[in-house]
């Protein structure tokens, strides 16, 4: 009985080990190039906006890739998926090493995205379907650890290296990396079942794409065109309608690229909408903060690092306390707490002003941060754990497309934000610096509007669970009888 126990704790730690770095590596290079935007910006002679595109092209492509990544897993095994996606991000972080100039480094930006978009989900999923349901919520609050560290570890890293070298060396750190996390899941993971053969959605993956991308360009240069603008609506409208016949073609098919049926499982749609809400307050705090910090408070991409650094590490060391609790108190006052901790740290990240220093932004990031340890992972579980096994890998799939997509389009509308917010400050008076750092408050301000939407969402969501949980128990008790 103890060498099973044991057996069963080094399958565990094996298996853990094996997705963690390829969810780190996915995560983290959306942190360090943030870091590296105004590096970028100088060597190739453009403007943020067009610089931007670097993280959020890549954000946009994970997103666009993510629903691709339940059928793939279905058909070919996620231990496989996974490692042929570890071995295209290396590919391409060669590519964007050898980027000539900044459209060829969008592009090869974009598709490291959509290989990190099946990765997310891939390893998801491989803890679901190859570690016990007991252990399940501690593995995922592990795997959301490693997107705590990324962004501890990323920025730091990404300041020291861009400072010594330039921002290429951000892709020379991947490559060791993705390197061993490709030796460790042929070595460490279960093989995962084949599927059938299934037609692929092809149309699918256009219509959600070109949705995706058509309303991050919109947001991207509304701030430059005018809310109002013919192009913006046009672009938002396409985008829109786009959007909806994805929707509607996916719920039609026989073999959809997004099995939208999850979304019968109320906790499920319910942790799906809270999962958004996190990912704009979550992404708001990743670009915002760097860019204050560099171009109003004109400090060193390395000690935009250090000063980040504190309030992902506190992420990063509650994010497996939380997983612990998970099982004793159960997700819904964590996720509670979480939110009310995240709301008190944005409102006092609103009043960034070009007197602000850097305690007060680590003080309050490292509340902000605290907040999302507390109620990442009982939101993807509270969802995950309400759908079937069978249909695991589509609700994961779903659960990062739609994180992914908020998150990108975020960012774009919080770039076209703080262009708008900047231009309104410098007519009011001021010089660029106090505009701009006065406008990323405002911007903090507009991101705790979903904040606030999400407490009675949370209280919607224990009503549900408590009625499951009573009928559970009502049913344990006439059988009893």
């Amino acid at each position: 009985m103890a060498n099973e126990v044991r057996s069963s704790e080094k399958a565990f730690w094996s298996i853990i080990s094996a997705v963690f770095f390829g969810n780190f590596l996915a995560v983290m290079n959306t942190s360090t190039v943030n870091i590296a935007v105004p590096a970028i910006m100088g060597e190739f002679s453009t403007h943020l906006p067009t610089a931007q595109w670097t993280v959020t092209g890549f954000m946009l492509a994970a997103g666009a890739a993510a629903p691709s990544a339940g059928w793939f897993g279905a058909r070919f095994g996620y231990k496989r998926v996974y490692i042929a996606a570890l071995s295209g991000f290396f590919l391409f972080s060669v590519i964007c090493i050898l980027s000539s100039s900044i459209e060829m480094l969008i592009i090869a930006r974009m598709v490291q995205g959509v290989f990190s978009g099946i990765m997310m989900p891939a390893t998801m999923t491989l803890i679901y379907q190859t570690i016990d349901k007991s252990k399940q919520a501690y593995g995922i609050s592990l795997w959301s650890l490693s997107s705590a560290l990324a962004p501890a570890v990323g920025p730091v890293l990404a300041g020291f290296l861009i400072d010594i070298f330039d921002w290429r060396a951000l892709f020379y750190f991947n490559l060791p990396v993705s390197a061993g996390a490709i030796i460790a899941a042929v070595k460490f993971l279960p093989d995962t079942d084949k599927g059938e053969k299934t037609p692929f959605d092809f149309w699918g993956l256009v219509f959600s794409f070109g949705g995706s991308i058509l309303l991050l360009t919109a947001f991207a240069k509304a701030g430059t065109w005018g809310w109002t603008d013919v192009k913006t609506l046009s672009l938002v409208g396409t985008g829109a309608f786009l959007l909806l016949l994805f929707v509607k073609r996916e719920l039609k098919i026989e073999f959809p690229l997004l099995n939208f049926s999850v979304f019968q499982h109320r906790r499920f749609a319910y942790g799906i909408i809270l999962n958004a809400i996190l990912s704009i307050a979550l992404y708001a705090g990743a670009f915002l903060v760097p860019i204050f910090l560099q171009t109003s408070l004109n400090l060193r991409a390395l000690h935009t690092g250090l000063i980040m650094m504190p309030g992902a590490f506190v992420m990063a060391f509650f994010t497996p306390i939380t997983g612990k609790l998970y099982n004793k108190i159960g997700p819904l006052p964590l996720i509670m707490a979480g939110l009310i901790v995240m709301a008190i740290g944005t409102f006092m990240m609103g009043e960034l002003t070009i007197e602000t220093n850097a305690l007060y932004v680590i003080v309050w990031t490292s509340i902000r941060y605290l907040g999302i340890a507390l109620c990442n992972m009982p939101i993807i579980n509270v969802g995950m754990s309400a759908v079937p096994l069978q249909v695991a890998g589509y609700a994961s799939a779903l659960n990062n497309w739609t994180r992914q997509c908020i998150a990108s389009l975020s960012i774009a509308l919080f770039s076209g934000l703080l262009a708008y917010r900047s231009n309104i400050r410098l007519e009011t008076g001021g010089d660029l610096s106090a505009a701009s750092a006065a406008a990323a408050g405002d911007v903090f301000l507009i991101s705790l509007i979903p904040l606030i939407i999400a407490v009675p969402l949370t209280l919607l969501l224990r009503e549900k669970r408590q009625s499951g949980e009573n009928k559970i128990l009502a049913g344990q008790k006439v059988k009893n009888q």
